[in-house]
């Protein structure tokens, strides 16, 4: 098994949390005002593609450092994780999507609807911060 970086790693979950300090004010907003000021749907989807894109990188040197199989996609991340103890089984099913929302955003931006993006706020928010947690867990034990 390869070093795994934990000062990278460590790095990363601290932007991640920045981002998700910012993406806090949106999702306090109802769903008429989110979806009314395009400041508030373009600054949330650029925070929470940026979010994914953490995750998902840390999910991609996890998987590099800890030597497992190669994953096909980014949809592959999350179950190899959970296979090796990183992440939990309700966790790695719950966000089997995540990497489908982060290429949308990333390469469908102009026909994103702005209520899935709140909605993914509201229903995700938090399995971001749990995400954190389970890496900052796994971490402890290495």
């Amino acid at each position: 098994m390869t070093k795994i970086d934990q000062v990278m790693i460590r790095g990363k979950l601290e932007e991640l949390k920045d981002y998700l300090e910012k993406l806090e004010e949106f999702r306090s907003l109802n769903i008429e005002k989110f979806s009314a000021d395009h400041h508030n749907y373009a600054l949330a989807e650029h925070y929470l593609q940026q979010s994914l894109e953490v995750v998902l990188d840390i999910s991609r040197r996890l998987v590099i450092s800890l030597e497992l199989k190669t994953p096909d996609d980014s949809h592959s991340l999350f179950p190899l994780l959970q296979k090796a103890g990183v992440l939990t089984e309700k966790f790695a099913t719950r966000n089997s999507k995540l990497p489908g929302f982060r290429n949308r955003l990333v390469h469908l931006y102009e026909t994103i609807d702005h209520t899935k993006t709140y909605e993914y706020l509201q229903e995700h928010f938090d399995d971001l911060n749990e995400f954190i947690k389970q890496v900052s867990k796994f971490l402890l034990k290495q």
